[in-house]
């Protein structure tokens, strides 16, 4: 798209956080009639241990789920799984801070998959994730 963003890699993934709002106002303004934008935000600790967040601006509001630790079978599907949070909790009218906490728990569930995507049960499960949650409910 050809807006610069920070150094690939994901190394020290938190002190990047505020050159990634830096690339996002970047985007606002080369693409004035969008209104949300967002990314993820990845840290590879290991192959099965990442730091996973996200940021997301929202008008003029900038929203970051801090990176944290989650457990990953398989990461392809990550990005796709959080954008499609997302997309679920614009629909479902909620408000904006939601949006990203849905999309980052849906991410982090679709990288424990073998598949490319996840199949939630229901909203309590992703809730349950972003939550940090590990009970089993029945």
């Amino acid at each position: 798209m050809g807006i610069e963003g920070p150094e690939a890699g994901g190394k020290d993934i938190v002190s990047k956080i505020a050159s990634f709002k830096n690339m996002i106002e970047n985007m606002k303004a080369a693409f004035s009639n969008v209104s949300i934008f967002a990314t993820t935000l990845r840290q590879v600790i290991s192959a099965n241990c990442h730091l996973w967040g996200a940021i997301m601006l929202e008008g003029d509001k900038c929203h970051v789920a801090e990176p944290r630790e989650i457990a990953v079978l398989d990461r392809i599907g990550g990005g796709d799984g959080f954008v499609g949070g997302m997309l679920y909790a614009i629909l479902r009218g909620w408000e904006p801070e939601k949006w990203i906490q849905f999309g980052w728990a849906s991410g982090a569930l679709a990288v424990t998959m073998l598949t490319d995507y996840a199949q939630p049960a229901d909203e309590d499960q992703i809730w349950s994730i972003w939550q940090g949650n590990a009970r089993v409910k029945r």
